[in-house]
């Protein structure tokens, strides 16, 4: 979810008054957060349901508010196409705003992206995240570049297989949905040349190169099956594959991620291994020698300073 909006101010039609002030906190067992976070999937608890921002009219609103590169909306008529191939999903006939209003009546699966621009969603994704922040603090120190992302969709929508370069909290607001999901470790399933790829940029698309590693029918004998309903969270690790389907009429889902001193390391570790794999040599991957580390991310990072990656 490596995108970036331009800067903007929402309009002053923003009544905050119609949106009171309220807490939102997340629920998790202190052991079970450190024994697994970033490893394996667990499950959390929230009380969102009722909150005024995660209606579907708040959130119709809230898209008309942001910035178009930041808004995502589909048809779900590509069917199981969409697991495999996102290049399947096409565009909706009506416009996000009224895509979301009618998303019981007209099948469809709507993303909108980086919802922290707007300082109404800004208070709210910082409240979740405030509140696991002292845990995720003991195991991976660093909270920054904080963002939440929502999900609006219908039955059997799907979220296609990929991969995302952030620590995420995936709430379930209202509805149903299945989650599959890998062990990041697992090679067989994500290659880290497709990881080391996606932070050197290439691809078709940098911004999206993480959706681009191909799904293959075997790679399901290995998921972690995760069924969420709402009030439920789930927690996925850092690079952590997955899909998901909707499995009720409407589903509202809300994604709060972070990413921290450790990951914004490794992304330059990651980067520079693809530009050095490309010369026939397999380098280490991060974490497993810190001196190939510290080079790697000096020396990307200093290349990249001198646009010596430019084309």
């Amino acid at each position: 979810m490596e995108l970036y909006a331009p800067s903007f101010i929402p309009p002053d039609t923003i009544d905050a008054r119609q949106h009171p002030a309220r807490s939102a906190r997340l629920s998790v067992d202190a052991d079970t957060f450190v024994g697994n976070f970033d490893k394996r999937p667990f499950y959390v608890r929230h009380e969102l349901a009722d909150h005024p921002l995660l209606q579907l009219p708040a959130i119709a609103a809230l898209s008309q508010r942001l910035p178009e590169n930041l808004r995502e909306w589909n048809t779900e008529k590509a069917g199981a196409l969409a697991f495999t191939r996102p290049d399947t999903l096409k565009t909706h006939h009506l416009s996000c705003h009224d895509t979301i209003l009618r998303v019981a009546e007209e099948p469809a699966r709507v993303l909108l992206l980086q919802i922290e621009h707007d300082p109404l969603y800004k208070r709210l994704v910082d409240e979740l995240l405030e509140s696991i922040e002292p845990l995720s603090e003991r195991m991976r120190p660093g909270m920054w570049q904080r963002q939440g992302f929502l999900f609006i969709s219908s039955r059997s929508a799907l979220t296609p297989f990929h991969f995302d370069p952030e620590y995420n909290f995936l709430l379930q607001i209202s509805g149903r949905k299945t989650i599959f999901m890998w062990d990041p470790a697992n090679r067989y399933v994500l290659p880290a040349a497709a990881i080391d790829d996606y932070y050197a940029g290439f691809g078709r698309d940098p911004r999206y190169s993480n959706r681009e590693h191909a799904y293959r029918d075997e790679f399901m004998a290995s998921a972690w099956r995760l069924p969420m309903e709402a009030g439920q969270g789930v927690h996925f690790p850092l690079h952590a594959p997955h899909a998901v389907m909707t499995e009720s009429d409407v589903s509202i889902s809300l994604s709060i991620t972070f990413r921290t001193r450790r990951s914004k390391f490794h992304a330059m570790v990651h980067g520079a291994n693809a530009h050095v794999r490309r010369h026939g040599i397999e380098p280490p991957a991060p974490g497993t020698s810190r001196l190939w580390d510290a080079v790697a991310n000096f020396g990307y990072r200093a290349a990249r300073k001198a646009g010596a990656f430019l084309a």
